[in-house]
């Protein structure tokens, strides 16, 4: 069995349920950011921390194959039953070329309510940042449950071969409203 480096440098959330619009999803959690927002009207942006899947270990990958991404999210009003988003800004750098693929807003109940395709082109293995701003503009419920997250599937490349370095991964950033 491999071992698996995953850092995280700030809170990192458990994983509680990953389901896309059209069924349980199969990718690996990488443990985001709970960042926590406070109940009440107007506009705010919040900025998680950096997670990094780290995959140098792994059989097959190159000495490089690591991917870092963060979120800032751009929120209206947040109340203890909804957050309203209406963007999220995803920023990836990678030692290794990689690929984003399907974007998720995940309500509470773990149901997507709005999804969608990175287009903003492969991620390059130069360390640039790369970014890509989604508009979302919902009340995303809560179903009773603490948090609501964004879920960012993402892979790899292999040495001499297909984005398949490691397992596929998913980047999740969360939500949580407090008093």
């Amino acid at each position: 069995m491999y071992k698996r480096k995953v850092a995280v440098t700030l809170l990192a959330a458990s994983f509680l349920a990953m389901t896309s619009g059209t069924g349980t999803a199969s990718a690996k959690d990488i443990p985001g950011f709970v960042n926590k927002v406070k109940v009440g009207g107007g506009s705010r942006t919040v900025s998680s921390g950096q997670v990094q899947e780290d995959n140098t270990d792994l059989s097959g990958c190159k000495s490089n194959a690591w991917l870092i991404g963060s979120a800032k999210w751009t929120l209206g009003a947040v109340s203890k039953t909804s957050i309203y988003v209406k963007t999220i800004q995803l920023t990836y750098r990678a030692g290794v070329d990689s690929t984003v693929a399907g974007q998720f807003m995940i309500r509470g109940n773990g149901g997507s309510v709005w999804s969608s395709r990175w287009t903003a082109a492969q991620i390059k293995g130069d360390g640039t940042n790369r970014s890509q701003t989604f508009t979302i503009n919902k009340s995303v419920p809560l179903d009773g449950r603490s948090q609501i997250w964004f879920q960012s599937n993402v892979s790899m490349t292999r040495t001499g071969g297909a984005y398949d370095c490691g397992p596929d991964t998913s980047f999740t950033y969360r939500l949580q409203p407090v008093s």
